[in-house]
């Protein structure tokens, strides 16, 4: 499934576009078939009903960054308008514990993977055990091809779009992208121990789930 987070009940056209291009990707289109939009907290604190199917991966459609967390007064990431421990216990409540166990996290965010590490530790702290989380480390986008990739760029996140919007996602045109699993970083949970995954491990395991026939790799 592909849970997506947005600060209206309606999906914008950017997410809209992405959800579109994902359910394009044969590799995919059966994960993200269902989607989820949630634009409250309490929304995003319902329980999934159904549940998910065993070992069903679960996108996770969000904006994110870094922003001044008042309750430290330090630059801290976000997550969907959460900051990371928050998000870790929404995400808890949404799928519980015992019903997000044995699956993969597929964060479709932008730069956060700096803190996979971090967040694995809050959903530790949430009661999550036995997943694996991969997070991109720099500005992500869907590729016309319904991969997404991470673009290395110093503009801000207002001129990225435009760029990648003026090139219609595609990835050939797109000064700046790397390729599929370059720049992303990646965790497991397993025994309420947190593991850093390798940077060749991720770039596999995003090229095998969204990329397997190296479209764009």
């Amino acid at each position: 499934m592909i849970w997506i987070i947005e600060s209206k009940s309606k999906l914008s056209r950017e997410f809209a576009a992405d959800v579109e291009r994902l359910r394009a990707n044969k590799a995919v289109t059966q994960h993200v078939a269902r989607a989820v939009l949630n634009s409250t907290i309490a929304e995003m604190q319902t329980p999934l009903k159904p549940p998910l199917d065993p070992g069903e991966p679960v996108l996770v459609l969000a904006h994110s960054g870094y922003d001044m967390d008042p309750r430290s007064g330090q630059e801290a990431p976000w997550i969907g308008g959460r900051w990371l421990d928050q998000f870790a216990q929404d995400l808890a409540a949404k799928f519980t514990p015992a019903g997000i166990s044995g699956h993969s996290l597929w964060f479709l965010v932008c730069h956060t993977g700096h803190d996979v590490i971090a967040l694995g530790h809050h959903l530790v702290a949430a009661g999550v055990d036995n997943v694996t989380i991969y997070l991109p480390k720099d500005f992500m986008y869907v590729s016309k091809a319904g991969i997404p990739h991470v673009l290395l760029s110093e503009a801000d996140l207002d001129d990225v779009n435009r760029d990648v919007a003026r090139c219609d996602s595609d990835y050939w045109s797109i000064q700046g992208s790397q390729g599929t699993g370059s720049y992303w970083a990646g965790c497991t949970i397993s025994g309420q121990t947190v593991t850093p995954l390798s940077a060749a491990a991720v770039e596999q395991a995003v090229q095998a789930q969204f990329d397997p026939d190296e479209e764009e790799s």
